[in-house]
């Protein structure tokens, strides 16, 4: 193996253990690649979980091509390098449209690519991404070796990997420390335990044992100051997820134009000061049980997101596409008479049915 495809090979290896950000390793990797193939562009994709292939980085080709998601079947380039485990070549002569036609750096702009050759990426045998090489000379790809393109693809696949299990794990870290600080927060302010041996305490506390062990939604109804939160600490005690989270939101304290975001988590980039990924109380409250107090004041649009957490178990972060899915037991309270609420129509109808199991 020649000199500089091995410095290169070393380069990128390094780079997986360097303090870089993802964007800057699939870079680096790209660059690399560049250097040791005898190509005009490169790009690295990445498969998400709808089946797009997003490119995470390219040289040689426009960067307007970054913000795009390519569904493979409307690229049978794509498509053919994705169903082929060994590197697939695409010949001047070949008839399937190449998707960086018209969008690489070059002087002459009306020049197609002519020789395309790709990579699919497995990592222990599931398909995480494609690697493209495009080159405008015909035939540039004719003297290939072989083993270099296979360690180069094989390495790509790693860097995904590598790069997908630390962000796994930083997810999971900012997860874990919000689901502490809540709870550290809740504990400064949990009340103690229900007492009292009157009649009516009695028959609480009895109801209290019934619906506990049930998955059903809870809606508690009183006056401020009675005890309705002392309820949905006991519920949560008394119930089959007592070991998991119970996370408390006030809804009448939710802040204006960050509700959603707080409820459902936003991605980075999804409104000015999203700088990173973030989970949202129902994300945080997974396998537990959420709190919903004061849920009278919460806006009727984010009723029908909540609507649908109850009905499908599912939500979308704010700026994501994404569907995720929660598992999380709704306790809800309130000191507004609901009913007459949604007769004037400030409460959804369908979600107070929902709730008022």
């Amino acid at each position: 193996m020649p000199s500089h495809v091995e410095q290169t090979l070393l380069n990128i290896a390094l780079n997986l253990s360097a303090n870089l950000t993802s964007e800057q390793q699939y870079q680096n990797l790209v660059e690399g690649i560049s250097q040791v193939f005898p190509c005009d562009a490169a790009a690295l994709f990445i498969l998400d979980e709808q089946g797009f292939l997003t490119p995470v980085a390219v040289k040689g080709v426009s960067n307007s091509v970054l913000g795009r998601r390519f569904f493979p079947s409307a690229h049978p380039r794509l498509l053919q390098i994705m169903q082929t485990k060994t590197p697939v070549r695409f010949d001047a002569d070949c008839s399937l449209p190449d998707p960086f036609d018209g969008v690489m750096l070059t002087t002459q702009q009306t020049i197609d690519v002519h020789d395309c050759l790709g990579c699919s990426l497995y990592v222990e045998g599931q398909l995480v991404g494609v690697l493209t090489m495009d080159a405008l000379t015909v035939g540039a790809f004719d003297d290939l070796d072989a083993v270099t393109v296979d360690t180069f693809a094989a390495l790509t696949a790693a860097t995904l990997r590598n790069i997908a299990q630390f962000k796994a794990l930083k997810a999971q870290n900012r997860k874990h420390r919000s689901v502490t600080q809540t709870l550290i927060q809740q504990a400064r302010t949990q009340q103690g335990e229900m007492v009292g041996f009157s009649p009516q305490i009695e028959k609480l506390k009895n109801n209290i044992a019934t619906v506990a062990q049930s998955d059903f939604a809870v809606l508690i109804w009183g006056e401020t100051g009675t005890g309705k939160e002392l309820v949905a600490h006991n519920l949560h005690a008394q119930s089959h997820r007592a070991d998991k989270p119970m996370i408390y939101v006030n809804c009448a304290a939710l802040p204006e134009g960050l509700a959603e975001s707080e409820l459902f988590g936003h991605i980075k980039g999804a409104f000015t000061g999203a700088n990173s990924h973030r989970s949202g109380k129902f994300e945080l409250a997974d396998g537990g049980t959420i709190f919903l107090d004061e849920i009278g004041e919460l806006p009727l649009i984010l009723q029908a997101k909540l609507l649908r957490v109850i009905q499908q178990g599912e939500l979308q972060r704010v700026g994501s596409d994404q569907h995720l899915t929660v598992n999380v037991r709704i306790i809800a309270a309130t000191n507004r008479q609901l009913d007459i609420e949604v007769e004037h129509g400030r409460f959804r109808a369908d979600l107070y049915h929902r709730l008022n199991v």
